[in-house]
């Protein structure tokens, strides 16, 4: 990631660590991504269920459904969606589509690091408990 991506990242971050605690925050930054995301649906096709899982999983979160996450993690998913709504990041989104790839390569980025996290969650939501699982048995 640039220095610069890297810093406004890191700034979303910050943000996002003080909107996770308020829930009316996290609600809007809930509602925020989703009406966005939802405007920009073709643009984020390749990762459009990755995206509404991390926004499950920051409800879940939020709500106390869901504990088995580092606040680490939360804050760097939190980040990457307060990263998504800013219109004024490295790319401003006021430029058609190539305004929107900063955005992309923020939300990719999560999905690679936090790859594990979001795996556990995701078998969480489904009701398997995945260290039940060996490695023999196959996963629908």
């Amino acid at each position: 990631m640039k220095k610069n991506k890297n810093k406004s990242f890191k700034d979303a971050q910050k943000k996002a660590e003080k909107i996770l605690k308020d829930p009316s925050k996290a609600k809007i930054l809930v509602d925020k991504v989703l009406k966005k995301s939802n405007a920009n649906r073709s643009i984020f096709d390749g990762i459009w269920e990755e995206l509404q899982t991390l926004v499950r999983l920051i409800k879940a979160y939020r709500g106390g459904g869901y504990k088995d996450i580092s606040k680490k993690s939360i804050i760097i998913i939190g980040g990457a969606l307060v990263y998504l709504v800013n219109p004024l990041d490295i790319i401003p989104d006021i430029t058609p589509i190539v305004g929107l790839f900063d955005d992309f390569t923020i939300i990719g980025y999560v999905l690679n690091t936090l790859r594990e996290e979001i795996k556990r969650y995701t078998a969480w939501e489904d009701g398997i408990n995945i260290e039940d699982i060996s490695f023999e048995e196959e996963v629908a």
